[in-house]
């Protein structure tokens, strides 16, 4: 419980990040074992079944290259200390486990070793079929470039299957189902890789590191098989008690391993894939009783209907195109890497059906899912018919069989285009207009002219059409031509008249993408007009007390206090809270209007105190609305800058200049008293007001010194402001 306490406290991210770490650097260190041992730079037909070996290809780079041909026979390779080791051809068997007994197996790795040991050597002769001796000499592999296709399949297969396990486990560790997943997909990684290793040599390798990752293969699949029936105890129902199936299932994968390994018992058969046959009953027999159970649970029902379709494609392909043929005649239909790739679309088949019903509830998993299936099935299928049937090589094999996968893509997106219209890319294209409409606030804008735009957008139709007919729901007419949708008060209805321009019909997807898309805008109208009430309110209730209270206080200290200090402080500060009363109860203004209350507020400020005072501002002002937010904080900024000025520097001349540049508002507020770098400040009370109000309005500041007129230098305040599309008046 404490380990599963450790891992479960990480971060989906972090556990993913960790699991990809350790599937790459497994798949570095597969490459490096693979590429340990000597290398002849030859390919060794498979198909071949005659005494000794037969060469199908000498690659440029090889240090055999000149002596050995393409279709020479090598019968046996001899050494000095070693002597004569005869070869055979399924020395060069793609996995062992196809043979069928231990002697059989015994007797493999026994000439493993022996070959791995002449090839080895520094010099070692080759006897030919016709009796032909040729010296030859191996090399150190160039490069991961020589490792066959295969091996990077492999890799692929193992690793993907980790990472989908570890993910879907990752977001709900506690679930026996992802923990089982989990589980079942390193079994997987374990067997690929280990098989990737072995399957690349190119003759043989070290009976000891032969035998091992042979072992690791057998427990890495029989830990993903096995893993899989659990799987189908707990999904989609429960069939008993969790911790019973947990008991079997770890002493039932030991035992099988062990009596594999220290080679105890034989299964009838085949001392290797027979149990495999044993464990897909075991999941049909599960899958049988899972449909019994969810007779009457039809979510239950449709989860197990996705499940068996993946078993029969991917499990029923394995089975009757890999381990039948191996346990009746000793030779497959379907490659080892293709067997992989089937048992892969099976992990994968699984893992998307945890995702798609109880995750994510999105249709187009479900749709994505089934098409890449069958993509796959098509590619498998294919290139066992071209292996068996053409006798291809394994290059050409998997290319056409991926190129025949191909072409079902583009006729399905074909088929897809032409007669669903590709209507699943409606919501593709709604959510960055939606956003606009939920996220970007365009008051200006009336709500049902927000809708409307929004479907406009959206469906892109050739005509949009309001009339005052009431309409309750999302309904198509015209037979596809024209979709009818409601608007926010439903009071009105808004006909949309060939979507896409006129390129395909509406259909049924549209009426609920409309029908999602209307929700959310009026959820959004809803609490948008909460919110302006609550803050109207709000306002009102600042404003009443600020005005019944803190201005009838300050009054009375007007009238009562005989000291002119006094009096002028407090005249200032009812001034002062006056124009904040009044802007409180203000909605928005025009920007005219509030670049002349900003002039008045600094001309009366310094009235009386023989400062000159100069304005300068465009002739004419764009129609533009401000806020009453971005009304008082400018008020404030350039009253808050005057006292400073006043307080700290003494001047003679204040100037304000206003301009409009790019769409920012430049307010420029400069005086000639005495200047100190603005570096050398401490920021106090007054500064810090002036940096929080250009925050609060999204814009930004800066103080410095230049000069002007007359050689004087003057210490500026300048504000830029953005002024945002909704501000302005159409």
């Amino acid at each position: 419980m404490r380990t599963n306490r450790l891992f479960t406290s990480f971060a989906p991210v972090t556990t993913i990040t960790l699991a990809a770490i350790l599937a790459v650097g497994l798949a570095v260190a597969s490459a490096m074992l693979a590429l340990s041992g000597p290398w002849l730079g030859v390919v060794f037909d498979r198909t071949y079944d005659g005494a000794g070996v037969r060469v199908e290809q000498v690659l440029g780079n090889s240090p055999v290259a000149g002596k050995l041909n393409v279709g020479d026979i090598i019968k046996s390779f001899e050494t000095k200390s070693l002597g004569r080791v005869e070869v055979d051809h399924l020395d060069i068997v793609d996995d062992p486990d196809h043979l069928a007994s231990y002697a059989e197996y015994n007797a493999f790795f026994s000439r493993q070793q022996a070959l791995w040991e002449s090839i080895a050597s520094p010099l070692f002769t080759a006897i030919m079929s016709d009796g032909e001796k040729i010296e030859l000499t191996s090399a150190s592999y160039p490069g991961p470039t020589v490792l066959p296709a295969d091996f990077w399949w492999l890799l692929f297969f193992g690793g993907v299957s980790f990472l989908l396990g570890v993910t879907v486990w990752s977001m709900r560790p506690g679930d026996p189902v992802t923990r089982v997943l989990a589980i079942s997909g390193m079994g997987f990684m374990v067997g690929a890789y280990s098989c990737a290793i072995y399957m690349s040599r190119e003759l043989a390798m070290p009976s000891n590191l032969f035998f091992s990752l042979a072992a690791a293969n057998h427990l890495g699949i029989m830990v993903f098989a096995y893993a899989a029936n659990l799987f189908f105890w707990y999904y989609p129902i429960k069939l008993g008690k969790g911790s019973a199936a947990w008991v079997i299932f770890l002493f039932g994968v030991a035992a099988l391993w062990l009596n594999e390994t220290l080679q105890w018992l034989t299964w009838p058969a085949h001392a290797y894939y027979a149990h495999f046959v044993v464990a897909y009953s075991l999941l049909v027999l599960f899958a049988f009783l899972q449909w019994r159970k969810s007779r009457s649970a039809p979510l239950e029902r449709s989860m197990l209907k996705w499940l068996l379709v993946t078993i029969l494609l991917s499990l029923g392909f394995t089975i009757a195109l890999f381990y039948l043929p191996i346990i009746l005649t000793g030779e497959s239909i379907a490659s080892t890497v293709l067997t992989f790739g089937s048992v892969f679309g099976f992990y994968l088949g699984i893992v998307i059906s945890n995702i798609r019903f109880q995750q994510f509830d999105m249709e187009h998993w479900w749709l994505r899912a089934w098409q890449w299936l069958i993509f796959i099935l098509i590619v498998l299928v294919s290139d066992s018919l071209f292996v068996y049937f053409l006798h291809l090589t394994g290059t050409t094999s998997i290319s056409l069989a991926i190129s025949a996968g191909s072409v079902y893509l583009m006729i399905r997106q074909w088929f897809w285009g032409r007669f669903s219209g590709n209507s699943s890319r409606a919501m593709d294209r709604a959510l960055p207009h939606l956003l606009d409409a939920l996220v970007l606030k365009q008051h200006k804008i009336p709500p049902d002219q927000q809708w409307r735009n929004l479907v406009e957008r959206v469906f892109n139709p050739l005509k949009v059409k309001v009339v005052s007919d009431k309409c309750d729901t999302v309904n198509i007419k015209q037979r596809g031509m024209t979709l009818q949708i409601p608007s926010l008060d439903g009071l009105a209805t808004i006909d949309a008249f060939c979507c896409d321009q006129g390129k395909r019909l509406f259909v049924f997807s549209d009426v609920n993408l409309a029908n999602r898309l209307l929700e959310l805008m009026r959820h959004s109208r809803d609490i948008f007009a909460a919110h302006e009430k609550g803050a109207q309110d709000e306002r009102h209730r600042i404003q009443r007390d600020l005005h019944d209270d803190v201005a009838a206080r300050l009054l009375s200290l007007l009238h009562q206090t005989r000291e002119p200090m006094i009096s002028r402080v407090a005249s200032n500060a009812l001034r002062g809270l006056r124009d904040v009363i009044h802007l409180l109860g203000a909605e928005e203004a025009v920007l005219e209007d509030v670049m002349t209350d900003i002039e008045a507020g600094a001309r009366e400020q310094l009235t009386g105190l023989g400062v000159r005072f100069e304005w300068l501002s465009p002739d004419k002002w764009p129609a533009v609305m401000l806020s009453s937010q971005q009304h008082i904080n400018l008020r404030r900024i350039a009253r808050e800058a005057i006292a400073n000025a006043l307080k700290h520097a003494q001047p003679e001349n204040v100037i304000m200049e206003i301009e409009l540049v790019d769409g920012e508002l430049c307010f420029r507020i400069s005086n000639d008293g005495t200047k100190t770098e603005p570096s050398s400040w401490i920021a106090g009370r007054g500064l810090n007001n002036i940096k929080s109000r250009v925050s609060e309005v999204g814009g930004s500041h800066e103080w410095g010194i230049e000069h002007k007129a007359a050689n004087k230098r003057y210490c500026y305040l300048a504000v830029r402001m953005p002024l945002s599309p909704s501000d302005k008046l159409e």
